[in-house]
C-alpha cells in the first residue's frame, strides 16, 4: 500500500495520559484522580468490571470536584460520555466502528488503539483525534505477550498527522525512549495506579516530562 509522508512537526513536551487499572475500589480511585489530576494533561477511565452506573456517578463527582471536562475521556462508554457532556471517548479495538461513530457523532473526538501502520492509517482516515500504540515494555498488564516493536514508532509518526501516544510499561525511566521516537504523549496505568504514592509517581513523570523538553 502507499504510505504518503508527512513532514515531522515540532516536537513539544510530552503529554501525560493516566489510565485507570480497573482495581481500585470507587472512593480510593476517585481520592486517587482528584489528587493526580492537576499534574497529567488527561484521564481515561478504563474500569471494564465497575457497572456503568458506578463509572457514571464517579465521573460526574470528578467533574464535580474540578477535574476539567476537557481532561477526562471515558474508554468504551459513549453513553456515558454523551450522558455527563463530554466529547471525548477511548474506543478499543472490539468497540464500536470508527466510521460510523464519527458520522453519527461528528464532534465526538476519538482515540483509538493501534499495533501497526497500517492500523495508524486507518485509524486516522476514520478520524481519530490521537492514536493509541501498544504496549510498548513488557508490563504486568499484559503478562505472557511480547510488546510491540518500538521501532514501528518512528514510521507510524512519519506517516500519520494525528497525536501518537505509547502505552505499556511506561515509567520514568522509559519516557527517554519515547520521547527519541518523537511521538507526542505516554498513556499511563501501572506506573501510577500500582504505585504506593500516586501521587509522587505522577509528579515525578511530570518532572521528567519537563526534564526532557528542554533537550528537544
Amino acid at each position: 500500500m502507499y504510505v504518503r509522508p508527512v513532514c515531522i512537526r515540532e516536537v513539544m513536551a510530552i503529554k501525560l495520559m493516566a489510565v485507570t487499572d480497573d482495581v481500585h475500589e470507587t472512593e480510593d480511585l476517585l481520592r486517587i484522580l482528584l489528587e493526580i489530576h492537576p499534574y497529567v494533561d488527561y484521564v481515561q477511565v478504563r474500569e471494564k468490571r465497575k457497572s456503568a452506573d458506578a463509572v457514571y456517578q464517579m465521573c460526574r463527582e470528578l467533574l464535580a470536584e474540578g477535574l476539567p471536562a476537557h481532561k477526562l475521556w471515558i474508554n468504551d462508554r459513549l453513553d456515558i460520555a454523551l450522558l455527563l457532556g463530554l466529547k471525548q471517548v477511548h474506543i478499543p479495538g472490539h468497540g464500536l466502528p470508527l466510521e460510523e461513530l464519527k458520522e453519527l457523532y461528528p464532534d465526538v473526538r476519538i482515540g483509538a488503539p493501534i499495533h501497526s501502520l497500517e492500523e495508524a492509517v486507518k485509524a486516522e482516515a476514520a478520524g481519530v483525534t490521537y492514536a493509541l500504540y501498544g504496549h510498548c515494555f513488557s508490563t504486568a498488564s499484559k503478562k505472557g505477550k511480547q510488546p510491540q516493536p518500538l521501532a514501528n514508532l518512528r514510521s507510524i509518526r512519519q506517516n500519520i498527522r494525528v497525536p501518537l501516544y505509547g502505552i505499556g510499561g511506561i515509567d520514568v525511566g522509559r519516557l527517554v525512549s519515547l520521547k527519541a521516537l518523537e511521538i507526542d504523549g505516554a498513556a499511563v496505568m501501572s506506573a501510577i495506579f500500582s504505585a504506593k504514592d500516586p501521587l509522587d509517581a505522577v509528579k515525578k513523570l511530570r518532572e521528567e516530562c519537563l526534564r526532557l523538553e528542554e533537550f528537544q
